[in-house]
């Protein structure tokens, strides 16, 4: 190799390392809701509370007017923490895709369903069985295309149409509020011994015939809900591509060992190993230990991801099915959304106090997005936060405690924060922003922050 030529492959090395770190890959604005929008919604599900209300009949009248109304109180709760998303943009794409379906399911017409994105940030959707399917834009961001999001609208629409929550309501209270039930309940509350266990399993029971029913509600899901797919542009084999993903969704993509030392390690302030090194707890459980007993699988709301595409691959070979896209709109504007959500998500763990998992998930997209300003600037505020939460002895407040449920690099990361005196947070914190204080000084956003993580350092370090 010459020296020109390894001269310039050098420089090129260089170059492509700073032009990383200066140019963010994308440039975030949090989604700016359509008030008028979130009343129309507010006022359409209240306006279903209300003629649901009026439709309830039988002897346990009053017991299910209380589970729709505390129904009603969840939903309405939902607008109180501001997770429904009214943007035009992301609603028109969420609403082009159900009335793909409406509009070649007719049965589905009188529905009337109210589909509407949520800003939750965990991979879920859900059909609260008065009318509204919530899609969660944590389990959008992690879908691979459209076809998969028609499917997940379809087995909810499903749900919807065969009424499944309603019918679980009023099979639960039929049974709580029956005679032969009634009677066991005065039976123990005269018993004198061992009362509490004696209750504990009659509830069991009833749970667990509650859950089973639901499990076969979500076999019946799948199967209505793919007829439904069947009907429209989008590829139906995409449903069993949708499970498996489910089914692995769980699985981490990096390793905070590794990440957490090579995000926040710096000349003036080296990574302690310390801070993230495994000890032994009380009694030799440790956060990420995976051996605490689990409850029994036949008490699970949602039938194992493996034994749902077992149960629909026969139907989906019966349905002889021909072509089908995997986008029926535009394959850019669902890249988009599912951009803009990944980076609303985690501002929106910020607004909502929920610091740690901000802190989580924007050191995962800074891994996609590196430099990008936006991310950068709320890792700074994140330590800005654990800096004044760690002062007022109030860290707590904003950082969720280790846990042998949570993910093993949350628990990770948890582990992490937990071991960081005030010292640690402020110098890791400033170092952290100071890195970018020539290739994002442009930004008044990030040179507020850096000033006060700046401060921050300063007052903890002037001892």
């Amino acid at each position: 190799m010459t020296y020109l030529r390894f001269f310039l492959l050098t420089a090129l090395a260089v170059i492509t390392r700073v032009m990383t770190i200066a140019q963010p890959s994308f440039e975030y604005k949090p989604v700016q809701d359509d008030s008028l929008e979130l009343l129309k919604l507010k006022t359409a599900i209240r306006k279903q509370f209300e003629k649901d209300s009026l439709a309830i009949d039988g002897e346990n009248k009053k017991y299910i007017l209380a589970i729709y109304k505390d129904r009603f109180r969840e939903l309405d709760e939902l607008f109180t923490e501001k997770e429904p998303i009214a943007a035009s943009d992301a609603n028109t794409y969420l609403s082009n895709i159900s009335n793909e379906i409406i509009n070649k399911n007719p049965e589905l017409k009188k529905l009337a369903p109210r589909v509407i994105f949520s800003r939750a940030y965990w991979p879920n959707a859900y059909s609260t069985g008065e009318g509204t399917i919530v899609f969660n834009i944590d389990l959008f961001v992690k879908l691979q295309n459209e076809s998969q999001v028609a499917f997940v609208l379809c087995h909810e629409l499903a749900h919807l149409y065969l009424d499944h929550s309603n019918k679980k309501i009023t099979k639960y209270i039929n049974t709580v509020y029956s005679d032969d039930f009634q009677k066991k309940l005065k039976e123990l509350k005269k018993q004198q011994y061992d009362k509490k266990s004696a209750l504990d399993k009659l509830e069991m029971g009833i749970a667990f015939k509650s859950f089973r029913h639901s499990r076969e509600f979500e076999s019946e899901a799948d199967s209505v809900g793919l007829k439904f797919l069947k009907n429209t542009g989008y590829d139906c084999r995409e449903a069993l591509n949708c499970l498996s993903l489910l089914d692995e969704i769980d699985e981490e993509k990096l390793d905070f060992s590794a990440t957490l030392p090579k995000v926040f390690s710096f000349t003036e302030y080296p990574f302690r190993k310390r801070w993230i090194e495994k000890e032994a707890a009380f009694f030799g459980v440790t956060a990420d230990n995976k051996e605490t007993k689990p409850i029994d699988d036949s008490l699970k709301t949602h039938p194992d991801c493996k034994v749902r595409i077992k149960t629909i691959t026969p139907l989906l070979d019966r349905l002889q099915l021909q072509g089908g896209k995997t986008f029926v709109q535009d394959q850019q504007q669902f890249n988009l959304l599912q951009r803009q959500f990944a980076f609303e998500e985690t501002n929106y763990c910020f607004t909502k106090k929920h610091i740690s998992k901000s802190l989580f998930n924007a050191i995962c997209l800074l891994e996609k997005n590196p430099g990008n300003a936006y991310l950068v600037t709320l890792a700074g505020k994140c330590f800005n936060e654990f800096y004044e939460k760690q002062k007022n002895h109030h860290l707590n407040n904003v950082v969720d405690l280790p846990s042998p449920f949570k993910e093993k690099n949350y628990n990770t990361l948890l582990e992490f924060i937990s071991r960081l005196t005030l010292t640690d947070i402020s110098s890791l914190g400033y170092n952290f922003m100071k890195q970018y204080s020539n290739t994002l000084s442009g930004s008044d956003d990030f040179k507020k922050v850096f000033e006060q993580s700046k401060k921050n350092y300063e007052e903890a370090t002037k001892n």
